[in-house]
């Protein structure tokens, strides 16, 4: 159905995202900022900074970004760059894609406008044909096409029919609230990093699912008063990616607030360079449940940390009261 598509963001999930769907088109374009990583994909046929040993598919090739995309002839083009990147990324080319489907794989909230991506792209873009992809996925594992389960983001049902066939390695389940689908993606970062701070501090099997279930309460608190989907709960964007990133440790999320509760990282942190989408949406996730008069002592917790008002200890202690005091 679809014969051409870009995928903006030659890093890991990107370069994995390439691979998996090139069995189902004609080309795949792989546009990347560093000219040795569009070299390896053109001349040695693997992404050398991520996937050394892994042959990338033969109609897969890469163009640099400060070149001519040349998008026009593009089907479809996925997004998978850092979520900080995306507005200037998308305003640069937004005049190639009035005619084509954009999918977005980033993870963040924009601040201090808190727009999600699909927000940001419709907004620099124009084009209402806007797809959110997002689910448990580790870019490793699906670059070697291992089974893996996503959630689409689209209330258009021809894109439904047309992300099923791009995306046929996939497990898919749908939501018609593409926004939704945006905040599991953000709300899973911030509970990584909580509970990477929790386990630095309890580190029993039984604290640390408590501390899970904790988790995954506040954030079907905060997606009952933003949702319209009501299943939202159930699908791979949510419960799924949710516990992938919570509970395992390649999750650069987790790792991060367990180096933050062993003081291996500094706080303040939520103005670091470093791309841990979750530190740089956590103040926004706490504004935008304001906003919503939400509560969500445990988001407040992470904010906390790593804007550097508050130790791991002290504040993880203080969950535990509040959860107690709430019987």
């Amino acid at each position: 159905m679809i014969s051409k598509v870009g995928v903006i963001g030659a890093g890991s999930m990107g370069t994995a995202l390439a691979q998996s769907i090139s069995t189902r088109v004609e080309e795949v374009i792989l546009y990347g900022r560093r000219r040795e990583v569009v070299d390896s994909v053109n001349n040695l046929r693997c992404n050398k900074n991520y996937f050394p040993s892994l042959h990338l598919n033969p109609n897969i090739r890469a163009k640099l970004t400060s070149d001519s995309l040349d998008l026009a002839d593009c089907e479809a083009i996925i997004i998978t760059i850092p979520s900080s990147e995306v507005r200037s990324a998308v305003n640069t080319i937004r005049d190639e894609l009035s005619d084509t489907i954009l999918i977005t794989v980033a993870k963040g909230l924009e601040y201090p406008s808190l727009k999600t991506m699909s927000d940001v792209i419709l907004e620099e873009s124009k084009n209402p044909n806007i797809v959110s992809f997002s689910g448990p996925n580790f870019a490793d594992e699906i670059v070697y096409g291992h089974l893996a389960g996503a959630t689409i983001g689209t209330d258009n049902s021809s894109l439904r029919e047309i992300m099923s066939d791009l995306f046929r390695e996939f497990i898919l389940d749908f939501s018609d609230d593409v926004r939704a689908v945006e905040l599991c993606g953000v709300l899973k970062n911030v509970y990584a990093i909580g509970t990477g701070m929790w386990d630095s501090v309890y580190s029993n099997y039984n604290e640390h699912y408590m501390f899970l279930n904790m988790c995954y309460k506040e954030m079907c608190t905060f997606l009952r008063e933003i949702s319209r989907d009501k299943d939202i709960f159930t699908k791979f964007c949510c419960f799924g990616d949710f516990n992938l990133t919570a509970n395992v440790d390649k999750s650069r999320n987790r790792t991060l607030g367990l180096m933050i509760g062993k003081n291996i990282i500094k706080t303040p942190y939520l103005d670091s360079g470093v791309t841990f989408e979750g530190s740089k949406s956590v103040k926004g996730i706490v504004e935008l449940a304001d906003r919503h008069n939400i509560d969500m002592p445990i988001a407040k917790f992470v904010y906390d940390v790593l804007s550097g008002n508050n130790n791991v200890r002290k504040t993880a202690d203080f969950l535990v009261k509040y959860e107690s005091s709430k019987r």
